[in-house]
């Protein structure tokens, strides 16, 4: 076990926020922090490709008498997912935190990529039986248990190549590739669509699944070429490796893991219910043209792209606590505005609803990269996320297509999302009004550091 020494990183010029005298990047860490950009896109693309494709999906491995039952089913499934995703935190975490994130991200990538390519050349229930639902969440499985080391892996990586007072706005690109690979999975849906049913059904939703290979070819060659992060490389010649950083986090960072897990409930259970599950809810509950209903999402994940930069710029000179208080108070008020907004049918609502939402889940994914490896020191930081981020992702992110589908059918309201969500929102602002500002946080200590501005 190692000592984390508070003064163990390099003297670097002090800053400020808004300093304009920003902390120089050398251009290999920039490339750096472009391949993990790049390969985590390549990743959530896979990784969500199956919420765009739930109808089809259910069809054609959960048959049922009752269609609402198979798409019960189907959602189960990209829960049951998220319950590996410990399993994969606790491997990658220590891998990442013994070995290092280039080998970490690489092995994630080829995984993952694998394992969506394999969905697509999985035979229907009406030819194998029982047989393929089963291979489909085998294989889901395994994609969560690489899903359970990206997050984390990724953002360490960027942040600790980042200047010490631009984090958020390096950390950004994390949420911003995210994001984006959603819209591309869903433009290969729009696209997909367009196909008749029978095509689509037989083969067309398998297109952009097969995709999932050589994208995952091109992440993994982008990974191999990564140097190690220059924080992780730092801590380790100097102060050498966590041995058991699983234990060591367990005991000593619990109120870090605990904040993760209930600051990261409302962003992740807005983006998997509001851009993964309400397409398919406008499209089956309300009646909303699928075209309609990808498009309407499609506009709202553009704007969150757009204002998650801007967000993070701004957590870069006033703090993270401000956007997570704001965002979460917004998300909570916003739900319930949102799917009144989704009822009226109107396709210019559909958008409006979901740019009002997005405003409050951008608030709070900007700065959430940043605040997250903050909160931990670097020889603990991978396996400390990987248990944080991934427990939250259990109770709030992948159950919500689930919960939400569970609610509706019990209630029989179009509403019950809406209060899932401001529920949601509810724990992620007690923990933004107790969570420290970790703005002037060691990068190297996980704590407080003072800042000396003495010209």
């Amino acid at each position: 076990m190692i000592t984390t020494a508070e003064n163990a990183r390099p003297s670097r010029a002090p800053f400020l926020p808004g300093d304009s005298n920003m902390e120089p990047i050398s251009r290999q860490a920039k490339r750096g922090i472009v391949a993990a950009c790049i390969g985590n896109f390549i990743e959530w693309y896979e990784f969500m490709l199956y919420g765009y494709f739930a109808t089809v999906i259910a069809a054609q491995f959960f048959p049922a008498s009752d269609p609402a039952a198979s798409l019960l089913l189907t959602f189960a499934v990209f829960g049951i997912s998220f319950l590996v995703r410990p399993l994969g935190g606790i491997v990658f975490g220590y891998i990442g935190d013994r070995y290092g994130r280039k080998v970490t991200l690489s092995t994630i990538i080829l995984l993952i990529s694998g394992a969506t390519a394999a969905m697509a050349l999985v035979p229907s229930y009406d030819t194998i039986g029982m047989a393929a639902p089963i291979l489909i969440l085998l294989l889901r499985c395994i994609q969560g248990v690489s899903a359970g080391g990206e997050w984390m892996g990724s953002a360490s990586y960027i942040i600790e190549n980042a200047p010490g007072n631009r984090r958020a706005s390096f950390g950004a690109w994390q949420p911003m590739t995210i994001v984006l690979a959603m819209m591309t999975a869903s433009l290969a849906a729009f696209a997909v669509t367009t196909l008749t049913g029978s095509e689509l059904e037989h083969w067309g939703w398998r297109i952009p699944f097969l995709a999932a290979l050589p994208l995952g070819l091109v992440g993994l060659y982008l990974r191999l070429r990564l140097d190690e992060s220059r924080e992780f490389t730092e801590a380790v010649r100097e102060n050498g490796t966590e041995k058991t950083p699983l234990r060591s986090t367990l005991a000593h960072d619990w109120r870090s893991i605990l904040l993760v897990t209930t600051l990261v409930c409302s962003p992740t259970m807005g983006t998997y219910v509001i851009f993964s599950y309400a397409p398919t809810f406008l499209t089956v509950r309300l009646g909303i043209d699928a075209g309609t209903a990808r498009i309407s999402g499609l506009v709202g994940m553009m704007l969150v792209v757009m204002l998650i930069w801007a967000f993070a710029r701004l957590a870069d000179r006033i703090g993270r606590r401000p956007l997570l208080i704001a965002g979460a108070t917004w998300v909570l008020v916003a739900s319930p505005i949102t799917f009144w907004l989704f009822n009226t049918r109107n396709p210019i609502c559909l958008i409006i609803g979901f740019a009002l939402i997005g405003i409050g889940l951008a608030m709070m994914l900007a700065p959430e990269a940043a605040v997250f490896t903050e909160l931990f020191p670097t020889s603990r930081r991978y396996a400390g996320l990987a248990i944080g981020y991934n427990l939250g992702a259990i109770l709030f992110g992948g159950a919500g297509p689930f919960i939400a589908t569970a609610l509706i059918q019990l209630t029989n309201s179009n509403y019950a999302p809406a209060i899932y969500l401001s529920g949601g929102a509810l724990i992620s602002l007690i923990a933004a009004l107790v969570v420290p500002e970790t703005l002037r946080f060691s990068l190297r200590s996980g704590k407080a550091k003072s800042v000396d501005i003495t010209p």
